[in-house]
């Protein structure tokens, strides 16, 4: 994949760093000595279950946090909440221009999906590996149309993970999943993924809201099958 960027005052010598952020490494400025800040352009990704019907989607439900992951061993690591109301917000409004209706009391009325929104907090993040979702989302409310309830022991699975082999991404990307509620499977305690995009490099230094918008705007361009069902 090859890198794309924005550049702010003159360019000096990059080399750049091949990968999903599409980094860029400062190795050498002109005779001046000018400082240049190097901004990556963010890389979005949409995936979807291709067995899934999506136009039986017609209305969600979201919790009003973005989750910050941390990493399966080691010190987490802290990453700005910044744009975490811009990015809901942002993908609330996609949902709506859509045809999607947020219900107002998810405890009592089943969604047709669940919408769950988290970033990243460690480097090489496997992005659609099974997870134990409930540490992140499960003080969430809206999970109380379902009897007899969640606990820690429920895992989130992506159903195309075993085709698409393992995807990581680096920290500072913000994943956005959908989960239809129907997915539910009480046996082996699991939820499972319809869709998820991504979004990465949108925590570097001189990301705007603007751009941060954008990408989240881009998951759903890419993703024309996105529409509320009649």
């Amino acid at each position: 994949m090859t890198p794309m960027f924005t550049v702010l005052r003159r360019v000096c010598t990059l080399v750049p760093t091949i990968g999903l952020l599409g980094s860029m490494a400062l190795v050498g400025c002109d005779d001046d000595n000018d400082v240049v800040a190097v901004i990556p352009t963010p890389v979005v990704t949409a995936t979807r279950d291709p067995n899934f019907n999506f136009p039986t989607l017609r209305t969600f439900a979201m919790p009003d946090t973005v989750a910050h992951f941390v990493p399966v061993s080691g010190t987490p690591l802290v990453i700005s909440r910044d744009f975490d109301r811009t990015v809901l917000d942002q993908v609330r409004a996609n949902l709506t221009a859509r045809g999607y209706v947020q219900v107002s009391n998810p405890a009592t009325t089943t969604p047709s999906f669940v919408v769950l929104v988290g970033a990243t907090a460690a480097a090489n993040y496997a992005v659609y590996q099974t997870y134990s979702w409930y540490p992140y989302y499960g003080y969430y409310s809206g999970w109380g149309w379902f009897s007899p309830g969640f606990s820690t022991d429920w895992t989130l699975a992506y159903p195309w993970y075993s085709s698409t082999g393992v995807i990581t991404v680096d920290r500072g990307t913000y994943v956005v999943t959908i989960v239809p509620t129907l997915s539910v499977n009480p046996l082996v305690k699991q939820l499972n993924a319809a869709w998820a995009g991504t979004a990465s490099a949108l925590l570097e230094s001189g990301i705007t809201t603007n751009m941060v918008q954008s990408a989240i705007d881009q998951m759903f361009v890419k993703s024309p099958y996105l529409q509320a069902g009649p």
